[in-house]
């Protein structure tokens, strides 16, 4: 069992991820999905953040190296909502999540 991971997500900016973040980033939502993506061009490590059929963003690198291995080998995990990010006078906003593994 790993220690819940705080942790902001990345990759907001892209598609319609910032209206996602809008609609699903806060407190009532509760619970994220996590989902591996090993044939990511960018990253093979790469683990997505999903609410129903949105993409929220993606964990950040070194998060998703730790977790793409144990996630491969069946072990599951939730990303926990904590807080949107938000800040005057920018327009993006984000999200920063706990992962906690599901038992």
């Amino acid at each position: 069992m790993i220690q819940p991971i705080h942790t902001k997500l990345v990759g907001v900016t892209y598609d319609e991820r910032q209206e996602s973040i809008r609609k699903w980033g806060c407190h009532d939502i509760g619970y994220f999905r996590l989902e591996r993506e090993p044939n990511n061009p960018h990253d093979p490590n790469a683990v997505s953040v999903w609410f129903l059929d949105d993409r929220l963003g993606f964990l950040e690198r070194s998060v998703a190296k730790k977790l793409a291995p144990l996630m491969d080998a069946g072990r599951t995990f939730d990303a926990v909502f904590v807080s949107r990010n938000e800040w005057a006078p920018y327009e993006n906003v984000g999200l920063t999540i706990r992962i906690v593994e599901v038992q």
